[in-house]
């Protein structure tokens, strides 16, 4: 059943960014290149209500097939829901300033870690540490910054949803891998499905791009994604960690070297990993399709072998984060 509704939503989320592309005039904003684009076109965004509307739709028949999971998935329902939103209204230029997103990217987080709540215990090396209500707080900022660095990372044609793709097949596999509950994994199937079906025309050259409604709104997908399997296994949530690690390195390298430059970290830029390789290669598409193999060849393996606790959680995050982060720096991550 999850295979055939993740079908139609991958066939009514081509459909719909199919008809924003065709009718962009009317229905999309155009991004208008300047000189921190990436693109030289004016291109139509706002294409990310494609994926959110119709996983939103596959997360409520899930509730309704009465799913063990009913009140995550309302949550995850809830909190992608005020991303959305938000997003909507930011790429509409309907509201302005980072305070009031930070806001409803604050209260979205909070549902999701109130709804959802973070592992009381991890495992930290040979240490089980107790969280308590640090990992609330720990919570909530997690979901923020994955909300932020999808945003961040969403700068070249393909690569945040090719990336979204590929984590969650691969966190469903892992999560069927350790707790064989299809259940578990039908949420994130139905995300990449839905994704998948706007990536057909995000691909480069793309005709569309996802904008805020649909960068922030993955953000804080996966991570109550993230969540739901951890709440079932703990060291789930170092399996999803060690999948996103290319987009966090990118994003919180590239920040961290801006904040020491005292650089505003909202502000528009071409600073990130990505784009420099974006311009040295002169093309969008060889660089999804490079982040993409790191992800198969380099963090699928890793983060399997964690999965299947033949390595510890916290050495497995080091492995594979720490190559990673040196090759953000060794092509200027954070430096324009």
């Amino acid at each position: 059943m999850t295979i055939i509704i993740s079908f139609a939503l991958f066939i009514a989320s081509a459909f719909i960014t199919r008809q924003l592309v065709a009718n962009s005039h009317r229905l999309s904003t155009l991004d208008i290149p300047n000189e921190r684009s990436s693109h030289l076109t004016p291109t139509p965004r706002g294409g990310g209500i494609a994926f959110v509307a119709t996983s939103l739709v596959g997360f409520l028949l899930l509730l309704l097939n009465n799913s063990l999971y009913n009140e995550e998935l309302l949550a995850l329902c809830c909190a992608g829901a005020v991303v959305a939103i938000a997003g909507h209204l930011d790429d509409r230029r309907k509201i302005s300033g980072a305070t009031i997103r930070l806001v409803l990217h604050a209260i979205s987080a909070i549902i999701l870690t109130v709804g959802i709540g973070f592992p009381s215990q991890i495992a930290l090396f040979n240490r089980i540490v107790n969280t308590g209500t640090v990992g609330s707080i720990l919570g909530v900022l997690y979901l923020m910054w994955l909300l932020n660095l999808f945003n961040f990372m969403d700068g070249t044609d393909g690569i945040a949803a090719s990336e979204t793709i590929f984590v969650c097949i691969a966190g469903a596999i892992l999560n069927y891998h350790v707790i064989p509950d299809i259940n578990l994994s039908a949420a994130a199937i139905i995300l990449a499905a839905s994704t998948f079906g706007f990536l057909l025309f995000n691909w480069s050259p793309a005709r569309i791009f996802m904008g805020d409604v649909g960068s922030g709104y993955l953000g804080i997908v996966i991570g109550g994604l993230s969540l739901i399997a951890a709440k079932q296994q703990p060291d789930l949530l170092w399996v999803w960690i060690i999948l996103l690690a290319v987009f966090v390195s990118d994003a919180t390298v590239t920040l961290i070297h801006r904040l020491t430059r005292k650089q505003k970290p909202h502000v528009a830029h071409r600073s990130h990993a990505y784009q420099h390789l974006a311009i040295r290669f002169n093309s969008h598409a060889k660089v999804s399709l490079i982040v993409l193999a790191i992800n198969v060849a380099w963090l699928f393996p890793i983060a399997f072998l964690v999965a299947n606790s033949n390595i510890p959680a916290a050495t497995g995050v080091v492995v594979a984060y720490t190559p990673l982060i040196i090759a953000m720096f060794a092509f200027g991550a954070g430096k324009d």
